[in-house]
């Protein structure tokens, strides 16, 4: 049976790079499995790979799509035809079952046997109790066999296979200390505890401001407890539910005079300041109400008053955010296909990457290319549709980060060399507004962070 990702999925990548036949992919919102390309690793390891790396247990097999080991033996030679499978290859289907192979027989011994059905080794520990149905001469022999068939088909628990691990490129001026750490010291960015606080207790009101600015802020902040764009944005809405219907109070005192107040008149104006409230909120969760997307794919419009206050807080904020440089949008519109193909163009020349200042520190995110392009030549169709991994080299020159990506699989790199818009290869110069002394590197296989210290 084909292995899937369950729910449970991280969306850490570990098991990306894992897979022989290129057949994990980054999907919406988790990682995915292609069915078609998936060989449960028949043929490579005895043991699925994604299942080994997965650090929460998410790539189990599908009971619902059952493959026996020949079906995906020959699904792994279509895939690799210039890769050569013995008889003896490499399978989860025989890991564990011991040898399988009798021991040797004499002829006259062979001839005298009758035939039987394959015995397990649990079925083989019972032999002894069974009364022999065989000949006396054969069953004399028996005990000269049985003990040595026993032992050699009782399963034994070997310890999992050692991974060979990729060796860690080392940089000059590298950190020695671990991302994680790092992460957590920084989290947070340039903004103190007062205004962490400030901006906490904020929310209320920040939740009105555009969706775009209350992601920077969020991002700023480094923690959801404090602040989150969905968050705020669903206290902003109840608290527009009290602030609306005061407002429209205050305008018909001023309309009507302040005896309205205590008029049964007053009613329809909290009525209408409700309604307005409401109506309001629907539209700004419509994408989560109407389109049942997760609370970090929804698009958080602002309030009525949220773009002129964005205005008047966007000097203070700009300055809290810390982000210098963002990723670069081609075209409007993230779901749509001419925004992913275009965005995917960019990574191929390295220039989706995003540095944020978080005080001291400069976090640095660059994207490498994803998925291979879809071009007319006559070997692109013996290409996986992933793009492999990219080889890398780093460097730190006075107040430039020079990032150089480039596709080791020789397979694309031909292909590669005949279109213009798809380089094999690219340097990135990142221009940076301080000196950086040291760094410290996380690389996946396709998005890289780094975080340099000023």
């Amino acid at each position: 049976m084909a292995t899937t990702i369950t729910s449970e999925c991280i969306n850490c990548g570990a098991c990306e790079p894992e897979c022989p036949n290129n057949a994990i992919s980054q999907g919406d919102p988790i990682y995915v499995i292609d069915p078609l390309l998936c060989t449960e690793c028949v043929g490579f390891h005895d043991f699925e790979a994604c299942a080994a790396v997965c650090p929460v247990d998410c790539c189990v097999t599908d009971p619902n799509n059952i493959e026996s080991e020949e079906v995906l033996i020959a699904r792994a030679k279509a895939i690799h035809p210039e890769t050569s499978f013995g008889d003896d290859f490499q399978s989860r289907f025989r890991k564990g079952n011991g040898a399988q192979v009798a021991p040797a027989v004499d002829a006259s011994e062979k001839s005298a046997l009758p035939p039987v059905a394959p015995v397990t080794a649990a079925a083989a520990m019972t032999i002894p109790s069974v009364k022999p149905l065989t000949p006396p001469a054969v069953t004399a022999a028996k005990p000269a066999v049985a003990p040595a068939n026993v032992v050699e088909s009782t399963p034994k628990t070997a310890p999992e296979p050692k991974r060979k691990a990729k060796p860690k490129k080392m940089f000059p001026n590298e950190l020695p200390n671990d991302f994680d750490e790092l992460v957590i010291q920084f989290r947070g960015g340039k903004l103190s505890r007062i205004k962490r606080l400030l901006i906490g207790l904020s929310q209320p009101v920040l939740g009105a401001l555009p969706h775009k600015m209350k992601k920077s802020l969020e991002s700023a902040v480094q923690n959801p407890v404090v602040f989150s764009a969905a968050g705020s944005t669903g206290l902003n809405i109840l608290h527009n539910a009290v602030l609306y219907p005061i407002v429209l109070m205050v305008l018909a005192a001023v309309v009507k005079g302040p005896a309205v107040l205590f008029s049964q008149d007053i009613n329809i104006f909290v009525f209408i300041g409700i309604i307005l409230a409401l109506i309001e909120g629907i539209y700004r969760l419509r994408d989560g109400i109407f389109h049942a997307k997760p609370t970090e794919e929804m698009k958080l419009p602002a309030a009525i008053y949220g773009i002129p206050l964005g205005i008047l807080l966007q000097p203070l904020l700009a300055k809290q955010t810390g982000m210098v440089r963002n990723l670069p949008i081609p075209v409007d519109g993230f779901y749509s296909r001419g925004f992913v193909d275009k965005l995917e163009r960019e990574r191929r020349y390295g220039n989706v990457y995003t540095v944020e200042d978080r005080g001291g520190a400069l976090l640095l995110r660059l994207e490498f290319p994803r998925s291979l392009p879809d071009i007319g030549v006559a070997d692109r169709q013996k290409i996986s549709d992933e793009m492999p991994d990219y080889d890398y080299d780093l460097a730190l020159k006075g107040g430039q980060f020079i990032v150089r990506g480039r596709c080791s699989d020789e397979r694309v790199r031909k292909i590669s060399s005949s279109v213009g818009a798809f380089p094999p290869e690219f340097t990135t110069v990142i221009p940076l507004h301080c000196r950086i002394e040291l760094l410290d590197l996380r690389i996946s296989s396709k998005i890289s962070c780094l975080k340099s210290f000023c």
